[in-house]
């Protein structure tokens, strides 16, 4: 789902012609031919990210966050299941991993979803460390993102590397900001 939803985007953006040009310049193993119950590399996707990053002159970091995003609304409108009875983007982050992709894992089992580990500190702040041998930290972060803006909530994150730079293990320190 995650590939389809990609290039869903990319069309909603710019249009079929930009999809077909991504996939062309990246030349994914995959020929570009995705289903939403298929598992890809994910280096297909980073691949793809980049391209779109040089053929529309928006810094990677940005398509990736704006994709999370574009993902969690997607994941959302397909199974709006998976947050019943959750009030908040707090209360939905801290379901991510003992429910969340539990049932993913249902649906895809070839999924390896990332480790989402939430600390909740009160009732307005939240750490969440994300680990993933993808190295998608950007993607999580437009995840949380979407989250919020899904619950009419504002979100500051503060973000940093654990570890070494490649990004496999992030900490993304959660405040709820009042208008």
């Amino acid at each position: 789902m995650i590939f389809t939803s990609f290039l869903y985007l990319i069309e909603e953006r710019y249009g079929l012609e930009m999809v077909e040009e991504v996939i062309e310049d990246a030349a994914p193993a995959s020929g570009g031919i995705y289903t939403t119950m298929g598992a890809y590399d994910h280096m297909e996707l980073i691949d793809m990210i980049v391209v779109l990053s040089k053929k529309t002159d928006v810094p990677v970091a940005k398509v990736t966050k704006t994709f999370g995003m574009y993902l969690f609304a997607e994941l959302i409108s397909a199974y709006p299941q998976w947050i019943q009875g959750m009030n908040s983007s707090f209360d939905m982050l801290q379901k991510v991993d003992s429910f969340i992709h539990v049932e993913v894992r249902k649906l895809y089992p070839d999924a390896s979803p990332p480790d989402f580990k939430c600390t909740r500190y009160t009732d307005t702040t939240m750490e969440l460390i994300y680990e993933s041998p993808r190295c998608l930290g950007d993607v999580a972060e437009g995840l949380i993102q979407g989250c919020a803006a899904y619950y009419g909530e504002k979100l500051h994150v503060q973000r940093e590397s654990l570890g070494d730079m490649s990004g496999s293990r992030e900490r993304f320190f959660l405040t709820q900001v009042s208008d």
